[in-house]
């Protein structure tokens, strides 16, 4: 009889721990599950966020340019006069072009300006700082740029002593297939400005480029 009752209590007592370990085991198994979705929850977040990123950059560029130096640009007006200096800024809310000769700075209303020249053998610098020789043994790498209707102030002169600027890009003047092919370009050449053109009615600017 005593021996039956040790069985019964043996059996009970490993019943008992058997399903201690179901319980844990299923305890566990509900934490792991909710980890698991927390990460791919985090994941997906994650990838939404760059993927967002991503699309806000290729829809839109800041993109380095370089206007050739070292002192004179073609400011060619359209009553048909012309004069030059270095460009050194433009005013979008001022709606004028500042250029710089011999220490003095005057400023012009775009309203005036036909369109801006650089020079073809003036010296240019990439945003390394390291000199473009134009007409001296260096050529284009590319084929030239035309981009239109860029609002004046999304053209930006940066550093006027050696000639840095910044436009940003952005549709409609450029589709987004035509901004990846211009990073791409921008990764390893400079784009040196060739001419600027001015629209002060619909406030904005042509830019004509090419990569070096």
């Amino acid at each position: 009889m005593r021996k039956l009752n040790t069985v019964k209590y043996t059996v009970k007592a490993m019943k008992a721990f058997f399903q201690g370990w179901v319980v844990a085991i299923l305890v566990m198994a509900a934490a792991i599950a909710g980890n698991i979705q927390a990460v791919m929850s985090q994941n997906v977040k994650t990838g939404n966020f760059l993927f967002a990123q991503t699309q806000i950059k290729a829809d839109e560029l800041e993109l380095p340019v370089a206007l050739a130096l070292p002192e004179l640009a073609e400011v060619f007006f359209k009553k048909g006069e012309s004069s030059s200096g270095r460009v050194i800024g433009i005013d979008a809310q001022g709606q004028a072009l500042s250029i710089q000769r011999n220490g003095k700075t005057a400023k012009i209303p775009l309203s005036q300006i036909a369109r801006v020249v650089f020079k073809e053998e003036a010296l240019a610098y990439r945003s390394n700082k390291s000199p473009i020789i134009r007409g001296g043994g260096e050529r284009p790498t590319g084929k030239p740029v035309t981009w239109s209707g860029i609002p004046i102030n999304n053209f930006t002169v940066k550093n006027s002593t050696q000639g840095q600027a910044v436009v940003k890009l952005k549709p409609p003047v450029v589709s987004t297939a035509q901004l990846q092919g211009i990073q791409s370009v921008a990764r390893n050449r400079q784009y040196v400005v060739d001419e600027i053109q001015f629209n002060s009615q619909q406030q904005t600017v042509t830019i004509l480029a090419k990569p070096y």
